[in-house]
């Protein structure tokens, strides 16, 4: 796991509420521009802010800088549209290539922020494409927008770098609806624990998708192999999920609801996302150990299914992972009643195996004997499925470390 530290400043309306906030990479909490490349910082902050915490609850929206390898790629469609701001850096230019992109996030709902200047720049013959301008008040004064503001009425106009009483007045009186600066609230750095998938998990993933897309049971094999991709796999259907009337109980299940092209997209943000991590190898190896012997263990109850005893085991150790607690996680995964009670208080069947999980690992040989008892399995053929599984994991991870 790794820490991502990130700006956040908050934007405000014409009623000085919080409309929104900004988001950009930082390299620590002492607010420094990063020292990595435009895409790779903003595959950070998406993987961080969105992918790693799960669906946003709020109703604000979220400005985030994307190049043009991001947008050519289709980065954005791996975030709602309704909590994603588009906005476009400077080194952008409007080729045909671009221009198309940018229609099409449009149509699919996302609205697109770019600087003042592109009102005299290249892009001044594809304004119609920008919903939200940003004008810099340390560079212009606010009365020199207002004639420029009433022209272009249909768009939002927002006044960054407000720092004093007359110039958010200034700002207001000439027609700017959206405001941020110092005079509200100095930036936030936060910091967000994040779990990278093996470089080798995410190249598996493309070379499946790119021979045969519609393997989904292959697709399905090599994502479960790794668990922070399984988890983001998880988290991102359930953050796209505009209708849900079944509960995600399986990683195929999973990867079917989100697609070939969505899964494409988010691959491609987490193998950028993923430059420098660093690997809490020994966590998801724990994690995969136990689902894999969750899901093999011959046992037959009314209330398990192997395909949910793997997301139980999997998911174990998302809590250490990602530094939150277990509820907060699981609350944003769309996973049955049972597997959430299991991840959270070891309650019910599942809770059961979880623990009998931990006693093998701890050596604890009568908790190992007491939930064989409970669960009316073989203390021997568990030990030995246990190994098993430990064995297969070994070997799969010693051929997967990047």
């Amino acid at each position: 796991m790794a820490e991502v530290f990130f700006s956040c400043q908050p934007i405000f309306d014409k009623e000085l509420k919080q409309w929104g906030s900004e988001l950009l990479f930082r390299e620590g909490l002492e607010n420094k521009f990063p020292s990595i490349d435009e895409d790779t910082a903003t595959s950070r902050i998406l993987s961080a802010n969105f992918l790693a915490s799960g669906a946003k609850k709020d109703q604000l929206r979220y400005i985030v800088s994307f190049g043009e390898s991001s947008l050519l790629d289709e980065i954005p469609l791996s975030m709602p549209a309704q909590h994603l701001i588009i906005s476009i850096t400077d080194d952008c230019t409007p080729t045909p290539e671009i221009v198309s992109k940018l229609r099409a996030y449009r149509t699919e709902g996302y609205r697109i922020l770019m600087d003042g200047k592109v009102l005299v720049n290249d892009w001044r013959n594809h304004l119609e494409l920008v919903d939200i301008f940003s004008i810099s008040m340390e560079r212009s004064k606010a009365a020199e927008w207002e004639e420029t503001i009433a022209r272009y009425s249909q768009q939002v106009f927002l006044a960054r770098k407000v720092e004093k009483q007359d110039e958010l007045v200034a700002a207001q009186n000439a027609g700017f609806a959206l405001f941020q600066g110092y005079f509200f609230e100095k930036p936030q750095i936060k910091r967000s624990e994040d779990i990278a998938p093996s470089v080798m998990s995410l190249l598996d993933v493309c070379i499946v998708i790119n021979r045969n897309p519609d393997d989904i049971d292959t697709l399905t094999k090599v994502i479960s192999k790794d668990v922070s991709l399984l988890y983001k796999v998880v988290a991102s259907a359930n953050i796209l999920a505009k209708t849900k009337t079944n509960k995600i109980a399986n990683p195929r299940q999973a990867v079917v609801y989100l697609g070939v092209q969505a899964l494409r997209r988010l691959v491609s943000l987490l193998i950028m996302s993923n430059l420098n991590h660093q690997h809490a190898s020994q966590l998801q190896n724990t994690s995969l150990t136990r689902a894999t012997f969750l899901s093999t263990l011959p046992f037959e109850a009314s209330d398990f299914n192997s395909d949910e005893a793997f997301i139980v085991g999997a998911f174990s150790m998302l809590d250490v992972m990602l530094s939150k607690p277990m509820s907060d996680i699981v609350d944003v995964l769309d996973l049955s009643q049972s597997v959430k009670n299991a991840l959270v208080n070891k309650e019910g069947t599942y809770g059961q195996l979880l623990s009998l999980c931990q006693d093998i690992e701890q050596g604890r040989w009568n908790g190992l004997l007491h939930w064989c008892n409970q669960l009316s399995l073989n203390d021997k053929t568990v030990t030995k499925v246990f190994d098993q599984a430990r064995s297969s994991i070994a070997d799969i991870t010693s051929s997967m470390q990047v």
